[in-house]
């Protein structure tokens, strides 16, 4: 009998995970059956779209814990929670305002929903980490008026912390909206040293549990300060999730807002205080702390474990791997990992034998032979639009290999995953530099390719609407 997927899962289930779901094997009430547990809407149950009885209970719960009006579960995970934002802050034709790393989610439905994103001016940290600061935010508003809503990610894959009140401040001064992607900050709602984005500001806002908590993939949650429409806000979340929602997943929800009540805070303080720890014994070994002093007024999520590869990120990821850890993702000079909070003191002392053993075998020399991908190098300068985003993402296209796009209308997102940053949108027009960073990078690491790492283009006989070449 041939079970692929189980072997697949047994062999990675062997290994050390740094990385998400942060659960990395462990229930936080013990083992549970999923096959017996499973189930549906039935009389005896709850409808997650008219909830009543435990679902309404679990989400009242979670709303308090997170200190907000309303949560909504997700079994769709943060896409579906980035979505639901946007359908109910935009209406077809309106335009939102995004930073250069937001999510592809939020790309995608601008694309099918018919919402014109307009990005605000990106900045850069001294690594080259993309952040946007509430004055690029405020030109863009100012210059858009039919924009009405912005949209912020806090904490991105190094941990970096966005300005959500200042971005908060300049918004709400115009009357719009702040819609915040924290897929990476679900514990932020039980920490002492950082607060979540809806306490900070934002109107409504996205958290992944899986991505930071004992919950299965691809719990999330979507959360609505006062003076959000609750019940509009459901009545839109149903368009973009399933209607057989798993009621396991919603239960690992749950369980992990219940552990994270009794035992988050001391959990997290214990964690942190044993990276600062293992920090400075990775420094020691040459492998320095990757979160450097942030531009002013940022922070960075002490949680989040990055590390400097001196022979490259990439050369240190695989040099990991062959020590059966796994590590979150990898630039061309880090590492970067995620330690769940149930056990991440064990897998820190995984780590740093590896560390210790990966140091005598290259004696952490420089640069390795392997040349790493330049997968977080960031575009210069940043493409223009040249036809809107849901007349790309639809029209007539023609694949071909990357380094032959220069010119050419993209008609999909394309960039880097992780972290997921569009280097490329459907309607940007492609430049040389951008269509040569791309054929630099193996396909395997890039969102958007086909299945032969071909780029999707618009046809060049394809209609363009009028006025569309000024389009910005």
């Amino acid at each position: 009998m041939s079970r692929p997927m189980r072997n697949l899962l047994n062999a990675t289930a062997r290994r050390t995970s740094l990385h998400m779901p942060a659960a990395q094997g462990r229930a936080p009430f013990g083992r549970v059956d999923a096959y017996r547990l499973d189930t549906t809407e039935l009389p005896t149950t709850d409808d997650l779209y008219r909830p009543t009885g435990a679902i309404a209970e679990a989400e009242r719960l979670m709303a308090a814990s997170a200190g907000c009006a309303t949560t909504l579960m997700l079994h769709g995970g943060s896409t579906a929670g980035v979505q639901a934002m946007l359908l109910y802050a935009c209406r077809r034709g309106d335009a939102v305002v995004l930073p250069r790393n937001a999510h592809i989610s939020s790309l995608s439905l601008c694309a099918t929903a018919g919402i014109t994103p307009v990005f605000a001016e990106p900045s850069f940290t001294r690594e080259g980490r993309v952040y946007t600061t509430p004055e690029a935010y405020a030109a863009v508003l100012d210059a858009r008026p039919d924009a009405y809503a912005a949209f912020a990610v806090n904490g991105d894959y190094y941990g970096l912390q966005a300005d959500v009140p200042g971005i908060a401040r300049v918004t709400h001064a115009r009357g719009r909206l702040l819609l915040c992607d924290e897929a990476h900050g679900a514990y932020l709602n039980w920490r002492a040293d950082l607060r979540n984005a809806g306490v900070r500001g934002a109107d409504l806002f996205v958290q992944s549990a899986h991505k930071t908590l004992p919950a299965l993939t691809p719990g999330a949650w979507l959360h609505a300060m006062p003076g959000v429409d609750a019940e509009r806000l459901r009545s839109i979340l149903r368009m973009v999730q399933t209607s057989s929602p798993s009621f396991v997943g919603m239960m690992s929800l749950d369980d992990a807002r219940a552990w994270m009540d009794v035992h988050g805070q001391a959990a997290c303080e214990r964690l942190l205080t044993a990276l600062e720890r293992f920090r400075r014994q990775a420094a020691a070994l040459g492998f320095g702390d990757g979160q450097a002093e942030p531009p002013e007024g940022l922070r960075y999520d002490r949680l989040r474990l990055v590390l400097r590869a001196p022979m490259g990120g990439e050369c240190l990821q695989q040099a990991l791997a062959r020590h059966g850890l796994d590590v979150e993702m990898a630039d061309d000079g880090h590492v970067v990992c995620i330690l769940s909070l149930l056990d991440g003191e064990t897998r820190l002392r995984r780590l740093l034998r590896a560390l210790k053993a990966i140091a005598r075998e290259t004696g952490n020399e420089e640069r390795s032979t392997l040349e790493p991908s330049p997968v977080l190098r960031q575009p210069n300068p940043w493409p223009t639009r040249a036809m809107p985003i849901g007349d790309a993402a639809f029209a007539r296209a023609e694949a071909l290999p990357p380094g032959e796009t220069a010119g050419r209308v993209s008609a999909v997102s394309v960039g880097p995953y992780p972290p997921g940053i569009a280097w490329l949108t459907a309607g940007d027009r492609i430049t040389p530099e951008i269509a040569a960073l791309l054929a630099q990078t193996p396909p395997q690491r890039l969102f958007g390719l086909d299945a032969q790492g071909r780029l999707r283009c618009v046809a060049e006989d394809e209609t363009l609407p009028a006025g569309c070449p000024s389009l910005t």
